[in-house]
């Protein structure tokens, strides 16, 4: 099985170099014990305080949904299922728009503290507050007023907002707990309460961080497992062994070739699908960026100079077979009726690449593409065109795609140098920063991403708006698309501002809709895959081992 994964990379290897001309279209383990349950994962949250500034890994919430409990999460087919709450969110009036919400008379606290319309309402007032490092305040910014009595809470929004049932539904802080407290600096290390199947227990940087059964969990079945183990294993290949090892019971892995070695192995289940989470390249616009990325031209060729198709059908062609690439940011294929391939106009063309930088004055580059190209096309008042392209480190899939798009641009004249960081280094520090040029990363998000995203995502001035894009049209038609509440419509205004603006200024380089896989052992009972950002572990309370 080993031999077989390193032939499998090896192959790929050999391949990158023939991919740059050609056509368009081509620590110690943790030991099992009874009751104990290990998750394999890549990345490390580099604190606990998801949705604040330097903190909206994937890695963090998939610990802190099941601490941090919705009132409503996504099950497998990304629909609402009820939690913390007694029914679902009603909306009681459209003018204004007021939503009213109950939590279940058994919903608590795992100190015994039941849940109440106060939590809600504690928790928007410390999403709001400006002294507070909040990522990303949609929904809770568009509030008006909380009136809290008891288990329900009344909310009152300023202007209609579309994505409000997804607002009400997140889970909430105590009010109990942070009331008074300076917010920033709470929960960093450790969480001292839970409304959720699992409670915080302890967390060993760089290793691991452990969570336990809630017995005080009541709207729904206690988990059967004493303990959950998220260990956290950068390099892909150990993180693969270990599974392999029973060192962990089970991964939710990113695309990886070493995937390959599970698929026909009657030892485990493997589960994938590609749902709201896609992969893609962020361009940054602000000043500690390359001059030359503010030069629309300049985008429209690195996009033109990437073979996003080849990519597709050679890294994935055995695992994930089929892959085409993302033709969209603000819808996903799943979205069947909505996606529109809005960046198909930009079809792999490295002569087109040339065109456009000779156009734009650029010299010093090749006058057709070659694979043992070694000039490098500066432009003026920009210079050279050599970009910092940063990534996560330990991604063997990510850093075989950095290459294969590292020699396609070179081929051009336009190069780009590797930067690869850990995902807490990256996400933690970099992103914010904004001292970068291009990031690829993944988004994973849920059905609501298209009416509340947006915004935060594109805007001028957007709450995750990292790579300062500007677009005065796209932030107008997206505010829109934040008040309405109509599907459809949403869908119209938001596919229009990207096919007639973002497509243009090439805000971001769309990659693939990411394909994720659930490895497990047969021997683990329940796990599946959950196409939202609730990931595997959104329904914990169901899973049985036998060791």
């Amino acid at each position: 099985m080993r031999k077989r994964s390193i032939l499998l990379l090896a192959g790929v290897v050999a391949l990158v170099g023939s991919l740059v001309i050609g056509p368009a279209a081509t620590a110690g383990p943790e030991r099992t014990a009874a009751g104990t349950v290990v998750l394999i994962h890549d990345q490390e949250p580099p604190n606990l305080q998801n949705n604040w500034v330097g903190n909206g890994t994937l890695a963090t919430a998939y610990v802190l949904n099941n601490i941090w409990y919705g009132g409503q999460i996504r099950d497998a087919n990304a629909k609402w299922a009820l939690r913390n709450f007694a029914s679902k969110p009603k909306l009681i009036k459209t003018n204004p728009q007021t939503v009213q919400i109950t939590f279940a008379k058994n919903a608590q606290w795992s100190d015994g503290k039941p849940m109440t319309g106060a939590d809600f309402k504690a928790t928007w007032q410390a999403s709001v507050n400006p002294a507070n490092n909040v990522n990303d305040r949609s929904g809770y910014s568009s509030i008006k007023s909380v009136t809290a009595k008891g288990k329900s809470a009344i909310v009152v929004y300023k202007t209609p907002y579309a994505d409000w049932e997804n607002n009400v539904s997140l889970g909430v802080y105590p009010a109990h707990i942070i009331n008074g407290k300076n917010m920033n600096d709470m929960f960093l290390n450790s969480i001292p309460v839970s409304s959720g199947p699992w409670k915080f227990d302890s967390w060993q940087k760089g290793v691991q961080i452990s969570v336990s059964r809630n017995t005080k969990f009541k709207v729904g079945p206690q988990m059967k497992l004493d303990r959950v183990v998220w260990k956290y294993i950068l390099d892909t290949n150990a993180r693969f062994q270990a599974i392999k090892a029973n060192e962990g019971q089970a991964t939710e892995s990113q695309a990886q070739l070493q995937v390959a070695d599970f698929l026909n192995n009657k030892s485990y289940s493997v589960h994938a699908g590609a749902g709201y989470s896609f992969e893609h390249i962020d361009v940054q616009f602000g000043p500690k960026g390359h001059p030359a990325l503010k030069q629309r031209f300049v985008r429209q060729a690195l996009i033109s100079g990437i073979n996003r198709a080849q990519i597709a059908s050679t890294l994935y062609k055995t695992i994930y077979p089929g892959l085409k690439p993302l033709q969209s940011t603000v819808f996903f294929p799943v979205d069947k009726q909505y996606y529109k391939p809005n960046y198909q106009k930009w079809s792999f063309n490295q002569q087109k690449v040339i065109s456009l930088l000779k156009g734009g004055g650029c010299t010093g580059g090749p006058d057709k593409p070659s694979a043992g190209n070694s000039n490098i096309f500066s432009c003026p008042g920009t210079g050279k065109l050599s970009f910092r392209f940063f990534t996560t480190t330990g991604n063997q899939l990510r850093a075989l795609t950095f290459e294969i798009m590292q020699k396609q641009l070179k081929s051009v004249g336009i190069e780009i140098l590797p930067r690869f960081e850990t995902s807490g280094t990256l996400f933690g520090t970099t992103r914010p920063s904004r001292d970068w040029d291009l990031m690829m990363f993944g988004f994973s998000s849920s059905p609501s991403w298209s009416s509340a995203a947006l915004t935060p995502e594109y805007a001028c001035g957007g709450d995750d708006n990292e790579m300062t894009y500007c677009n005065r049209q796209v932030t107008a038609a997206f505010a829109k698309v934040e008040r309405t509440l109509d599907a459809t419509q949403r869908a119209q205004i938001a596919n229009a501002a990207e096919a007639k603006y973002m497509v243009n200024d090439v805000a971001t380089i769309p990659l693939f809709a990411k394909p994720f896989y659930v490895i497990g052992t047969t021997k683990l009972k329940g796990v599946g895959w959950n196409p939202t950002s609730e990931g595997y572990p959104w329904n914990v309370s169901g899973w049985s081992y036998t060791s």
